[in-house]
């Protein structure tokens, strides 16, 4: 089916998830045909990202010649996602891009600015945790005084320990992809729709009733394969410890880096598709539900 009878076929009902990820295949190639430099440059900028992490830790001088490399290429993957959104959503519903650089820039910031709230909230939540190392220790002296009257076995006390500190370990998490699930419609409303934040916001609420997991399961399965594969390239400290290519020269790095980042940039891209394909689904059917019209809102 071509890529523009997709809108009907999402207008007419809701569709399972295979469905979703063979339409996100459809689309992800006739977009990087159409957009062959947009995406040349991004896989560029996701590989320098990439391998800057690596020589960032090798080098103490002249790091100002990383940053500003840097700078420019997180302002463009961030400018190019937005811009994806947009395309892509446009293609799907056959409407022509119409937006100019100003536009985009405005929702560029914006997303960000919405984006980094969130991240900075679940890395406080985070952060919280960690610190409650004490209170864990406690629990540990506190439950081998209450068991060793009842004379169960310190095995047996493990992983009973092991076991509790395991699910409040899934609570948190499970709280964090919570919190964060609350955005998920948000980014794809404010880019496609003409609507103001607190619309877009109000709206995205709306969609996620009843709808949170069908966006959740794929993008976050999606995201975690891409974290998975990127995280030998990561700045995160345990992970830095952790990494194989911190013994590797650095002329052995940079293919890696490349392989790495060309396959990133794809998947990142194929999120981006994914999100925006669910994203029009729940809302064609919350439009046939509630005979809205969004954008007059």
């Amino acid at each position: 089916m071509a890529v523009e009878n997709f809108q009907r076929e999402l207008y007419e009902k809701k569709l399972e998830t295979k469905k979703y990820f063979s339409m996100a295949f459809e689309i992800l190639k006739v977009f990087i045909n159409e957009n062959k430099l947009w995406t040349i440059f991004f896989v560029i900028a996701n590989i320098w990202k990439l391998f800057s992490n690596i020589i960032e830790n090798r080098i103490y001088d002249y790091k100002f010649l990383i940053f500003i490399p840097n700078l420019v290429a997180t302002i463009y993957i961030g400018v190019f996602c937005i811009v994806s959104i947009i395309k892509i959503g446009n293609k799907i519903e056959n409407k022509i891009f119409e937006y100019n650089l100003k536009d985009i820039m405005k929702k560029y910031l914006i997303t960000i600015a919405i984006l980094v709230i969130a991240y900075l909230v679940a890395g406080e939540i985070i952060y919280m945790i960690a610190n409650f190392q004490a209170a864990i220790f406690g629990m540990w002296w506190l439950g081998a005084e209450i068991v060793r009257p009842l004379y169960v076995g310190f095995e047996l006390f493990l992983i009973i320990f092991e076991i509790v500190v395991a699910i409040l370990s899934l609570v948190v998490f499970g709280a964090i992809i919570f919190l964060i699930s609350n955005v998920f419609y948000f980014v794809q409303i404010y880019c496609i729709r003409n609507i103001s934040v607190q619309k877009a916001f109000r709206l995205n609420l709306k969609l996620l009733e009843g709808n949170r997991l069908r966006i959740l399961i794929p993008v976050v399965s999606l995201a975690a394969v891409n974290f998975i594969l990127t995280s030998p390239f990561s700045n995160i400290a345990i992970i830095v410890s952790l990494s194989f290519l911190k013994f590797l020269p650095i002329y052995a790095v940079f293919p890696i880096s490349i392989i790495i980042g060309t396959i990133s940039s794809l998947l990142i891209i194929f999120i981006i598709t994914i999100s925006v394909i669910i994203y029009l689904n729940v809302e064609y059917d919350y439009v046939k539900k509630y005979n809205k019209n969004l954008e007059r809102k």
